[in-house]
């Protein structure tokens, strides 16, 4: 019998709601667009944040980096590594490695692969190892080992020619050659695809890896013990590091360790910006539950006849409330169907549009998690917004409601209920406005930056050397060379050559020891950015010189050491006095390193994201010292886009196995550069808009089914000589006093919660004044837009044909 009821109770609500068109299309687009809305940003952040790294017990695997003075993050030093290995007992093992592009050369075309320098013990930390062949033994890590890799399964295929010979094939990579002695699982990824791992063993005896003062980009991966926790591990190396800095206070002071999970680090730099999303979804969906809410207790007010016959007729309370469940539920799941679908292709957009880097992005789906995600949100909506229009209108009174017209229209507690819905409704909307507003003024302000220098016409591309082409007598004239190929093409202005691209990031950061001051405890020892550039690089990049002179042909390398600093070093260490003719010394004080002069100092430049304040720099003339991997940066009149292939041919022409990369416009990084903040403004502003919509339609709704149920009432008024303004002022008066309490209500809670998004926002604070005016001003035009409508109308009622009604 429940069954069957049920099932009368489900055909009742079909049937009621296809008479009812307009309602039920309302209903059904508000729910579908806040269950999809919710549920594709659940499979983000279930895809990124929740779901387990695809390795063996990844809950066991912490990721190790080293703390300067300052207590930034920094990278493990070699001998530092060497030490933790023999001591520490909290890790099964301990491994090292870094990201390490390589070019690969003796192929149809010279190209650049994603490569990773690793430890022998590397997968035996990460608990896969190759499918085909054997992994790293530790002979692999001694200085001058034979060079050996192991390589993807999508590299073996793509680039390899599925080769059933791999195993012993050489391969040449930044003119080394290393012999392929394994190849990974199909589909196995660390963090991200790589395409070969590589031996330590042809770097490990280098002077560089071997100074513990030195930190040479690499971070160290452990696998816990079993009944180890993260903290117990973190104390024990923290206190390894201690000890380090008691041995080796000249290099090791100072310097303590950073351990977390590798999930957490992997996904730290967009996990603020998911949570904020999912907590602004949780609203958006929340606010679509309150306005069907609304919808369902404005449609009861017009069944209070109907249902007062079913009490009458022996329908208990219980009974009714689960006849209105059900019809609520059938809403929702109609809602959540639409809403799965909706979601799919949400999520399809928001994979398409998450900046380059996003970690796990494209583990992305709408799975199984996700739809019993929906379902259940599905289900909760539905006793969510069918719960109160239930239980306001299982309490009719049979014999009381029969006694009135069939038009009588709402109860005193129906108008209440609906009103403080529109007030929380409207308290929604407010937050979810400020969180786009600051959003948007943050992208504003990263937007109208000045980063130093001129951003248009500017190419950038970077190539790297290696082998006999990397020494220092081979490096300056492949510069010249690229520099006089590229400048004399047409559309051209000039161009220049840097170690490290503004915004992009710093690629070298040292200590150093002015003259003529004193000098510092190691651990206060300032740190600055250096960066070897060519003669014409400031005029390219169009960074204006303060005092002094830039570089030139006659700074060579048998002239006396010189330097460019920027404006913030100049002013840090020598307030007041003129910088050009001071002196500083790159390193640490016992270090045989020369001394350089200060010949300009030129304006500060956003070298580390638009976000970030400019750093001490030091620039260093190419002439006098030089890397291996340098950037090209290309000043033109035309699109510099369109010079591509012209920059590519003459680098070619000039060595066929120094291929270009990471070619982009100076615009494409600084788009890239605030690309997270741009997607979240993208959402956050669609979900205010979404939100300021329903509280509209939610607010009209309210206060024209009042002006309805009110209009004897008006009339009257009328009949007695109000005027059409004082009927329009009452009308509005009362509809926007439940948008300004609602108001009041959420710049409350928005103050609250803003201070969590305080890491996404830049140049403006939590509270910012201008964007909360600017909201409560919007929403409160908005709303009484909303009022105004059904107001009019009231205004316009004739007090004959309204009296004659009634």
């Amino acid at each position: 019998m429940w069954l069957e009821s049920t099932w009368q109770d489900v055909r009742y609500a079909v049937r009621s709601y296809r008479k009812a068109p307009t309602f039920t299309v309302t209903a059904i687009a508000t729910l579908a667009l806040g269950i999809g809305a919710s549920t594709a940003i659940f499979s983000m952040v279930n895809g990124i944040l929740l779901h387990p790294l695809p390795l063996p017990e990844p809950d066991r695997l912490a990721y190790i980096t080293e703390i300067n003075p300052k207590g930034g993050t920094m990278s493990v030093s070699w001998p530092n590594y060497l030490d933790w290995r023999e001591r520490v007992t909290s890790f099964d093992a301990l491994a090292l490695s870094r990201d390490e592009p390589l070019t690969l050369t003796g192929v149809d075309a010279a190209r650049r692969i994603r490569a990773r320098r690793i430890t022998a013990n590397f997968f035996r930390v990460v608990g896969i190892g190759p499918a085909v062949g054997r992994g790293l033994t530790d002979a692999d890590d001694r200085p001058n080992a034979a060079a050996v890799a192991i390589v993807s399964d999508g590299f073996w295929r793509a680039q390899l020619g599925t080769d059933p010979g791999i195993l012993g094939r050489i391969v040449t990579l930044n003119d080394v050659a290393y012999t392929v002695i394994g190849v990974m699982p199909r589909g196995f990824e660390y963090l991200r695809p790589y395409d070969a791992f590589v031996s330590m063993g042809p770097i490990a005896g280098s002077r560089v890896l071997m100074q513990r003062g030195n930190h040479n980009g690499f971070n160290a991966l452990g696998r816990l013990k079993a009944g180890r926790t993260i903290e117990s591990a973190a104390t024990e190396i923290r206190s390894i590091a201690a000890s380090l800095e008691r041995e080796y206070p000249n290099t090791n002071s100072g310097v303590s360790t950073a351990t977390t999970m590798l999930a957490d680090q992997f996904v730290s730099g967009i996990r603020l910006t998911l949570l904020a999303l999912f907590g602004a979804v949780g609203f958006l969906l929340l606010m679509a539950c309150v306005n069907v809410a609304n919808l369902l207790i404005a449609r009861g007010a017009a069944r209070q006849h109907e249902l007062a016959v079913r009490t009458a007729l022996g329908g208990g309370r219980l009974r009714l409330i689960r006849q209105l469940l059900i019809e609520s539920t059938v809403l929702s799941i109609v809602g959540g169907i639409l809403g799965i679908s909706i979601a799919v292709l949400l999520v399809k957009a928001l994979v398409a549009g998450a900046p380059d880097g996003t970690p796990r992005i494209n583990s992305v789906t709408v799975d199984r998690t996700a739809m019993l995600f929906a379902i259940v949100a599905a289900a909760a909506s539905g006793i969510a917004f069918g719960a109160f229009p239930a239980l306001q209108m299982s309490g009719v009174d049979g014999q009381q409601a029969l006694g009135r017209t069939r038009g009588g229209g709402a109860t005193a507690r129906s108008h209440r209920l609906r009103r403080g819905l529109i007030v929380v409704e409207t308290a929604l909307a407010i937050v979810l406005l400020t969180g786009a507003g600051l959003m948007i003024r943050t992208v504003q302000r990263l937007t109208n930056t000045d980063p130093g220098f001129r951003t248009d016409h500017l190419l950038t591309t970077r190539f790297s050397l290696s082998g006999k082409n990397a020494t220092s007598e081979a490096l300056q004239p492949v510069f010249s060379g690229i520099l006089s190929r590229v400048r004399a093409l047409p559309g051209v202005a000039s161009a220049g050559l840097t170690y490290s691209l503004p915004i992009d990031g710093s690629q070298w950061n040292s200590v150093f020891i002015v003259s003529g001051k004193p000098v510092p405890d190691r651990a206060q020892l300032k740190s600055s950015a250096f960066t070897d550039v060519s003669a014409g690089f400031f005029e390219t990049m169009d960074i204006h010189l303060l005092r002094g002179r830039t570089f030139s042909a006659e700074d060579a390398p048998t002239t006396p050491r010189v330097i460019v600093v920027n404006e913030r070093f100049a002013k840090e260490l020598w307030p007041g006095e003129d910088a050009v003719g001071k002196r500083v010394k790159q390193g640490w004080p016992e270090d045989k390193t020369e001394w350089r002069e200060v010949v300009g100092v030129v304006a500060d430049v956003k070298l580390n994201g638009l976000a970030e304040d400019p750093p001490l720099q030091v620039y260093i003339p190419l002439t006098q010292d030089s890397a291996p991997t340098m950037a090209l940066v290309v000043r033109t009149t035309v699109d510099p886009l369109s010079i591509v292939p012209t920059v590519d041919a003459a680098a070619h022409q000039l060595n066929k196995d120094m291929p270009l990369y990471l070619t982009r416009s100076m615009d494409q990084i600084l788009s890239t550069s605030i690309a997270r903040q741009r997607m979240s403004v993208l959402i956050f502003a669609t979900f205010a808009l979404v939100a300021l919509v329903l509280a509209a339609v939610g607010l009209y709704g309210v206060v024209a089914q009042s002006v309805t149920e009110r209009t004897h009432e008006i009339g009257v008024r009328m009949a007695l000589g109000a005027g059409q303004r004082h009927v329009l002022a009452l009308v509005v008066r009362q509809g926007l006093s439940m948008a300004v309490l609602g108001v009041a209500v959420g710049v409350t809670i928005a103050v609250g919660l803003s201070r969590s998004i305080q890491g996404l926002l830049f140049g403006v604070t939590a509270t910012d004044p201008p964007t909360f005016g600017a909201v409560i001003v919007a929403l409160l035009a908005v709303a009484a837009l909303a009022c105004y409508v059904p107001a009019w109308r009231a205004a316009r009622v004739d007090p004959t044909q309204a009296l004659r009604a009634e």
